[in-house]
């Protein structure tokens, strides 16, 4: 992704001083709020907010390796993870370079329908408020329905995902539940993956 600092949709640079770590578990680990819609000028920021993080995280010309507040590069990013219990995130994906990337805003998010089939990554998942090493493997249901509002739009949608969209969009819904990926680890065995799971 290209882009300026005149492409913010805030005033600040995304940095890494917004991240509220795992540690934090007054924020981290509190189940978000709903919120009204249209927005109010809070939490229209945050929404903002959540934008511009991923999107100049995932851009190569100002998120430079080797500079001072370099932002390790995020598809997503919830409300708590930047101080707000207010259920909304952000997910940007990047496919090949000729495609344009998906992005979705959403708004009260929640998922309706979720299927038994059993999808993980194979090296496992990350976050930005995780700095520590939390090595395994990560269930998580193939396919998903969710419900919420588009940002974008202002429209209530419905979004049927499957793969990798759906593991991302899981990782974000249940940080506003107060839920991280390694909460999901097999505690007795790290590495347990079962002969019908779907690595990805």
């Amino acid at each position: 992704m290209e882009m300026t600092y005149k492409d913010l949709l805030q005033k600040e640079r995304p940095s890494n001083e917004w991240l509220f770590k795992d540690n934090n578990t007054e924020v981290i680990r509190s189940v978000s709020s709903d919120v009204q819609t249209p927005l109010s000028e809070d939490h229209d920021l945050v929404m903002r907010k959540l934008i511009d993080f991923v999107r100049v995280s995932q851009c190569k010309t100002l998120n430079k390796k080797g500079s001072p507040d370099f932002l390790r590069p995020a598809v997503g990013l919830a409300a708590p993870q930047i101080g707000s219990n207010t259920n909304m995130f952000f997910a940007r994906f990047e496919w090949e370079k000729n495609e344009e990337a998906e992005e979705y805003a959403i708004i009260n998010g929640r998922i309706t329908a979720s299927s038994p089939q059993v999808v993980a990554l194979e090296g496992g998942e990350g976050c930005l408020s995780v700095d520590s090493d939390h090595p395994g493997v990560v269930p998580r249901s193939y396919k998903i329905s969710v419900e919420g509002i588009d940002y974008f739009t202002n429209q209530a949608v419905t979004l049927n995902l499957r793969g990798y969209k759906a593991i991302v969009f899981q990782h974000e819904l249940l940080h506003n539940q107060g839920v991280l990926y390694y909460d999901l680890i097999n505690k007795d065995d790290p590495e347990f993956i079962d002969e019908d799971w779907i690595l990805l």
